[in-house]
């Protein structure tokens, strides 16, 4: 699947609940993060279906975690946390639509008795005020969050929501191409006649067969042209006779006279 670059998920700051995110949890989310020891799925809006074909489903898995000192802008000397996501297919399409575009990080402060901060997932929504400033303050006037029955445990935080820039890795190519792979053999450091005239006789092997195959791929195209003329030409002819036959048919005709009925009786003998 697709790796993401890493990209800013949050910054020390607001949550969903009032509450800020310590430096502290920044460092301790970034050092603890293990896929093996558990790993965190990325999802939208915090939702997380139980069906795979759900609009809700999984789209990717966060793949790594770092943090960084942002250096320049108003958010300078703020520590913030840098997520990579293993994306699927599905989240690209959104990438590429322009779709869900702020991103919102869920941790839960002291996790599995470790005592640290441990990252449980990533929400991507289109909206940062329904998990920004708006719903913020309301999170924090009420007893039960509206987005506590999104939360993987009670005790779970969802961060203020933030824009992100999701970029993806470059797929390495898995073939490399004929005037690569003669390059490679004659930058090889080796020594001697018998070396050098080694790799002249591998190049020319690989040569004599990829033009050996590029010459039955075209012997079979035309094998497949002269197939298709021979069909062609067939066709032709037979239009050609059908024009022939429709040009000599008599277009001069007419149309029978109409009966007139007969005017004899037919008598009985009784």
């Amino acid at each position: 699947m697709p790796i993401s670059k890493f990209f800013r998920a949050v910054v020390e700051g607001a949550t969903s609940d009032g509450r800020h995110v310590p430096r502290a949890h920044i460092i301790e989310m970034a050092e603890s993060y293990n896929p093996a020891f558990r790993g965190s799925r990325a999802n939208l809006e915090h939702i997380k279906s139980v069906l795979p074909d759900s609009l809700f489903r999984a789209y990717g898995d966060i793949a790594a975690v770092k943090y960084e000192e942002i250096s320049d802008g108003p958010l300078k000397g703020k520590l913030a946390l840098l997520v990579q996501v293993d994306a699927t297919d599905d989240l690209v399409k959104l990438r590429q639509a322009r779709q869900k575009v702020y991103s919102s990080i869920e941790y839960i402060e002291k996790f599995a008795d470790t005592g640290k901060a441990y990252l449980t997932g990533i929400g991507f929504t289109d909206t940062p005020a329904s998990l920004g400033a708006e719903m913020l303050t309301f999170c924090a006037q009420i007893e039960h969050s509206p987005l506590a029955s999104r939360k993987s445990q009670s005790d779970a935080i969802f961060t203020e929501a933030t824009e992100i820039n999701l970029e993806f890795e470059a797929e390495q190519e898995s073939k490399t191409n004929l005037l690569t792979t003669i390059k490679a053999m004659f930058t090889k450091k080796q020594t001697g006649d018998d070396a050098r005239l080694n790799d002249v006789h591998q190049a020319v092997e690989l040569v004599a067969q990829q033009v050996e195959g590029k010459f039955s791929a075209l012997t079979a195209l035309e094998q497949q042209f002269s197939e298709l003329k021979i069909a062609s030409d067939a066709t032709n002819q037979e239009l050609a006779e059908l024009k022939t036959t429709l040009s000599k048919t008599d277009r001069n005709f007419s149309q029978r006279e109409r009966s007139t009925g007969s005017d004899s009786a037919i008598l009985t003998d009784c």
